[in-house]
């Protein structure tokens, strides 16, 4: 012990205290608040993103796709007929570089440079929508989970059900759960216009993954 000149003999530390449980809780409980504070603004911050998203990605293709008709009176994407056999336009629309085949990234280029068999958005006066990426008809977006997912439209027809749709590839659970319940009003996947890729499913439980997740959303005006 320390002994003062006067002989108080008071320690070095009396005169230090430690915190209250008063104080302890009001420190966690402002702690407690910046942390829901984070949390929030990353959800806030994540659902701005999605609705980017579909204003200026997705529905803004699927405008492009509407005004392609209203000047043209066709189908943009239709470059071949009668099943994809022949060169021409019938209605079917067919992402595919002008030939037979399955959607393709040279395809997807024609909906904005066209080829020799049809037009595309630029030859009638229309600008292909902004994105994040190099190619107008890609988009990447970044998941809760940390990983990167780059989504792709194409325009193809549904020769059972009859009706051309927009077929976006590459979609996480979590972002088709967000666009359902814009163009729906319901996360389901099996009805109205956004339909997973088989339309039978549902979107799934977990939240990053795209496995399986090629959604289609009907062009019916």
């Amino acid at each position: 012990m320390f002994v003062r000149e006067d002989g108080s003999g008071r320690g070095l530390l009396s005169g230090k205290r430690g915190f209250t449980l008063i104080e302890m809780a009001i420190v966690l409980i402002i702690i407690g608040i910046i942390i829901g504070a984070v949390v929030k603004g990353k959800d806030l911050i994540r659902s701005s993103e999605q609705k980017k998203i579909y204003t200026k990605f997705i529905n803004a293709w699927r405008l492009s796709y509407l005004n392609f008709y209203d000047r043209t009176g066709k189908v943009l994407g239709d470059t071949y007929d009668d099943d994809n056999t022949t060169a021409g336009q019938d209605g079917r629309a067919d992402t595919a570089a002008c030939a037979a085949g399955a959607p393709s990234d040279a395809g997807r280029d024609d909906l904005i440079d066209g080829c020799a068999n049809a037009y595309g958005l630029s030859q009638v006066g229309l600008e292909a929508p902004a994105t994040n990426t190099n190619d107008n008809w890609k988009y990447k977006y970044g998941d809760s989970c940390g990983s990167s997912h780059d989504l792709t439209i194409s325009f193809e027809f549904d020769a059972t059900n009859n009706y051309n749709y927009m077929w976006i590839e590459n979609i996480p659970n979590e972002l088709a759960i967000a666009l359902d319940t814009m163009i729906d009003g319901e996360a389901d996947g099996q009805n109205g216009d956004f339909l997973h890729g088989d339309g039978t499913n549902d979107w799934g439980t977990a939240p990053c993954t795209d496995a399986a997740n090629d959604v289609r959303w009907k062009m019916q005006f």
